[in-house]
């Protein structure tokens, strides 16, 4: 699988409401902790049949769980409370300035208490960095991660870097969540052509409404609040360092189709478009995006991704989007579990927001030492489509927060809640002597299928279900 240069990441994005606010001594939850153990406040717990694991005397005793996210700012408070263990490894010793992994390290702990937790902030430092980091150095038999990439079509080198890491450890599992852009915050179809206006100029142009199956509209808009920033990032079916590459243009533009900012390329089949707007007012922001060398009819496609400045959750909808995203970049080999979001009550429908698959790729690549990612990409006859997402959790699930000097009880929303209580579960069944294949094997064939199909675009296989995997022994 192959790697690029340079990447634009979307951090998972999640939704933080404010539940009642409860000191941390009230915190009761879902089924009574062991000794030792942390309160159980996340309703996933009991709804994937975790605690029935831990009652049979499997709490991840001997299991290491490594997690990447977005910062462990208030750590220390956590541990003063007795919700996280004194002692978690912290990669090359840096918090960060957010606080999500902490709340994503407590849900591993309250999920299966015995296991120890380790932490890289993958937004600060270095994804790949994050991911070799937990694997060798801390020895993480499980990684969970809440970073998602924008959309592409071609491998990502998280494949290669995680299969070379499973060699070492046959219990290794990858585990990364859907993403949140569901909700209006991604678009992907194919470039049909359209001659539209751009800065008062007739230019070749996406017809975003005809590719969406609708009346022609060469634009793509969204009302961006005042003093919002939005972030778009365009991918298009262009190996990265391509020769023959077709050369695109994304523009923002004003309700007179003047240009607000624009971002061209051709070598790199990537653009990020940014644009705030400066008043005190909502303004509409139309997205048009030319082809300004190569043909549209060789089978040219586009996708369009919405950032995180823009898409906590409930995105700035824009006005074409579609799905397909589930797993952004790292949705592309079949050993990583990707997990999107249910609610926490029957019948645990799909969220909005998570991101549906199938996910999309148009190469294969081919190590190459001289490339300047270190990879080459073939074509492929017909591009392939892989079932991701695997498996779906609740979110929006209860957790202690920190302010830094006292805890309250919140709900953390989003696909990054939903993907820890699976890593939970992994750490219970390994626990219990589950390697990898018999996990991987057991999850999925235990999950408790909400869709019309065996696998659904939104459910993946199901809910899943610890204690049915158990009972499966992963044969």
């Amino acid at each position: 699988m192959g790697s690029v240069a340079l990447r634009t990441r979307v951090c998972a994005i999640r939704l933080l409401v404010a539940a009642a606010t409860l000191a941390i001594a009230a915190c009761g939850g879902a089924g009574a902790p062991g000794a030792g153990a942390p309160p159980v406040t996340s309703e996933a717990d009991a709804i994937l049949h975790m605690d029935k694991l831990r009652a049979a005397g499997f709490r991840g005793a001997g299991v290491r769980v490594g997690v990447i996210s977005t910062g462990v700012a208030y750590l220390t408070s956590y541990q003063q409370a007795g919700v996280l263990p004194a002692s978690i490894y912290l990669s090359q010793g840096v918090p960060g300035s957010l606080d999500e992994g902490s709340w994503m390290l407590e849900l591993v702990h309250q999920h299966a208490p015995d296991a120890v937790l380790g932490f890289c902030d993958g937004r600060d430092l270095d994804f790949y960095g994050c991911i070799k980091d937990l694997a060798t150095n801390f020895q993480a038999d499980v990684i969970v991660d809440d970073i998602l990439f924008s959309g592409q079509f071609y491998p990502d080198a998280t494949a290669d870097i995680v299969t070379a890491l499973e060699a070492a450890n046959p219990r290794l599992v990858f585990i990364h969540l859907a993403g949140n852009e569901q909700s209006g915050g991604y678009w992907r179809g194919p470039f049909a052509a359209i001659q539209g206006s751009v800065g008062g100029v007739m230019r070749t142009t996406l017809d975003f409404g005809a590719a969406s199956g609708g009346a022609s509209d060469p634009y793509n808009s969204v009302s961006l609040p005042a003093g919002k920033h939005l972030k778009l990032i365009v991918n298009w079916n262009d190996p990265p360092h391509g020769a023959a590459n077709h050369a695109l243009s994304a523009y923002l533009l004003d309700d007179s189709l003047q240009p607000l900012a624009v971002a061209s390329d051709q070598a790199n089949p990537t653009l990020v478009v940014e644009y705030t707007n400066p008043s005190g007012a909502a303004q509409m922001v139309h997205l048009a995006v030319t082809l300004d060398a190569g043909s549209a009819t060789d089978g040219l496609s586009v996708q369009i991704t919405e950032g995180s400045a823009t898409c906590n959750i409930e995105c700035q909808a824009l006005g074409h989007s579609s799905s397909g995203l589930a797993g952004g970049s790292v949705g592309d080999f079949p050993d990583a579990l990707v997990v999107g979001s249910t609610v926490v009550t029957s019948p645990m429908q799909l969220d909005p927001w998570t991101n549906y698959g199938p996910f999309r790729l148009d190469f294969q690549s081919i190590p190459d030492a001289a490339a300047a990612d270190g990879y080459d990409y073939l074509r492929l006859p017909t591009p392939i489509e892989i079932n991701k997402p695997d498996l779906v959790a609740p979110d929006c699930v209860t957790v202690p927060f920190s302010n830094g000097t006292s805890l309250v009880n919140n709900q953390f929303c989003g696909t990054s809640s939903a993907v820890v209580a699976v890593a939970g579960a992994v750490a219970l069944l390994e626990s219990a002597g589950f390697d990898r294949v018999q996990v991987l094997k057991a999850l999925r064939g235990t999950a408790a299928p909400l869709g019309a199909a065996a696998w659904d675009p939104g459910y993946g296989f199901g809910l899943a279900n610890a204690e049915a995997a158990y009972h499966s022994g992963g044969q």
